[in-house]
């Protein structure tokens, strides 16, 4: 198959949409399917980046729109669109609207330049992007018209597609069930995929036909340098303190660094040498780290801004405890990676997390950011500072509740057993439950089946 995937943020930012666009993009060419990229760059100014596609790095960050060739197993075409990556959205009365207007001016953008190579491709897969869909289908509806017209008076009783009228079927994933659609994209999409708690709200409210193919993580890279950790300690400084925990995340409220800030002070309180290691960028890495000032853990607390994805591996592989304090994750990436490399993990109760570690509750109902109520029965003792539940891989604390996140922390960093057992358990699952391949293979099928159904034939590579 021909498959364009179109991530407007593939080319400047790694998020989980990113992710799983590139890595099962790169599991798809392995297998022998011809995989392009279409992404965004900012309109003004040149951010150059270094980009992992396939086996080798390519450069992105020309002035014109720029078509690479297949030096790698993925072609890589970046367009040029308003970026304003510093902007606090979140924060910012009607933010929202600029965040809405830089997706919208991309999709419009990327519509066009994708019909008009239409031909090119078997199958178009977006992440999220309804506008790119609905502006999609009005081409696809002109272009069926057209081609009916012009066969008017012919003796055939069904109009068959034919080579010059090629519509490639459009495939969304979608990250959240709530996902600003102004245009009808989501329903108008050939298929829908999703993962983790996403699948059962998006089968409820928008389509319930929604597929569910499952994120993965690289057991290659996540895990293969535990044992070469040693060797990389000139890259993160000397050994200085007796554990570290790390937290991979983008500095957003959902995310809740404060909560994790406030929590970390309390540990520090009983075990000064303990450090935390921050791996992410955002509009609110400044209020955390004014916040980690202010409560005087500032110097065990290391900001290591946006991390390459390629020094990931070597981050997880000299921390000691992953420690996730969002208020909810659909699924979280970081949190397999985390597993992958055989950490054990400390969560909030935000979702999918929890079940991926093994615990048994059910993801919870409520998990949004307005969110602030806890549903009855889920710990055992509501007292604060022990609404804490053990799960084989790990510790769920209660949302929002700093002094059972530091309790569970200082549990976990005092017991070298629970820790190696997660971890071990939690290396495990990853191993059998979260590989590339079988997700590939999944996506796969639901291209045949889009493509079968728009009457349309595989034409490639």
């Amino acid at each position: 198959m021909r498959i364009l995937f179109i991530n407007r943020m593939a080319a400047t930012e790694r998020g989980g949409g990113e992710t799983f666009d590139l890595e099962i993009a790169r599991h798809l060419a392995q297998r022998g399917h011809e995989v392009t990229f279409l992404s965004c760059i900012p309109l003004w100014g040149v951010r150059s980046e270094k980009l992992e596609v396939g086996s080798k790095k390519l450069e992105v960050g020309s002035r014109k729109s720029d078509l690479r060739p297949p030096t790698s197993d993925l072609r890589f075409i970046t367009l040029r669109a308003p970026m304003f990556p510093w902007f606090p959205w979140d924060r910012v009365k009607a933010g929202w609207r600029v965040r809405v207007a830089e997706f919208w001016i991309f999709e419009q953008r990327a519509a066009r330049w994708a019909w008009k190579r239409r031909e090119q491709f078997d199958v178009i897969h977006v992440c999220e992007l309804p506008t790119f869909v609905a502006k999609w289908k009005v081409r696809s509806r002109k272009s069926e018209v057209g081609s009916r017209k012009s066969d008017v008076g012919s003796r055939k009783s069904e109009v068959r597609p034919q080579a010059s009228d090629h519509r490639p079927p459009v495939v969304m994933r979608l990250t959240a069930p709530n996902a600003y659609d102004p245009c009808g994209g989501i329903q108008k999409a050939d298929a829908v995929i999703a993962s983790g708690t996403s699948i059962t709200k998006i089968r409820a409210s928008v389509r319930a036909d929604c597929f569910d193919v499952p994120n993965g993580v690289d057991l290659g890279r996540f895990g293969s340098q535990k044992s070469e950790a040693g060797s990389r300690k000139s890259d993160l400084g000397p050994r200085t303190s007796d554990l570290r925990l790390l937290y991979v995340a983008r500095f957003q409220a959902f995310k809740n660094h404060a909560m994790l800030i406030r929590a970390f002070a309390e540990v520090v309180k009983e075990v000064p040498d303990t450090h935390l290691w921050l791996a992410g960028s955002g509009p609110l890495e400044s209020d955390v780290k004014k916040l980690a000032r202010d409560v005087r853990v500032d110097k065990q607390v290391r900001f290591m801004g946006e991390v390459p994805f390629d020094d990931l591996p070597g981050i997880y592989a000299q921390a000691d405890i992953k420690v996730i304090s969002s208020e909810y994750e659909s699924f979280c990436f970081a949190a397999i990676e985390a597993m992958a490399s055989g950490l054990p993990v400390v969560t909030t109760d935000c979702g999918w997390v929890p079940g991926l570690i093994g615990d048994t509750l059910p993801p919870i109902d409520k998990q949004w950011v307005d969110s602030r109520g806890e549903p009855g029965g889920r710990f055992e003792n509501d007292t604060p500072g022990h609404r804490i539940r053990e799960a084989p891989g790990g510790l769920v604390v209660g949302r929002e509740h700093a002094e059972d996140l530091a309790q569970a922390m200082l549990r976990m960093a005092g017991d070298k057993a629970l820790r190696e057992r997660c971890g071990t358990w939690n290396r495990d699952k990853a191993v059998r439950d979260h590989g590339w391949e079988s997700s590939a293979k999944k996506l796969e099928e639901v291209y045949e089946r889009v493509i079968r159904d728009s009457g349309f034939e595989i034409r490639g590579p």
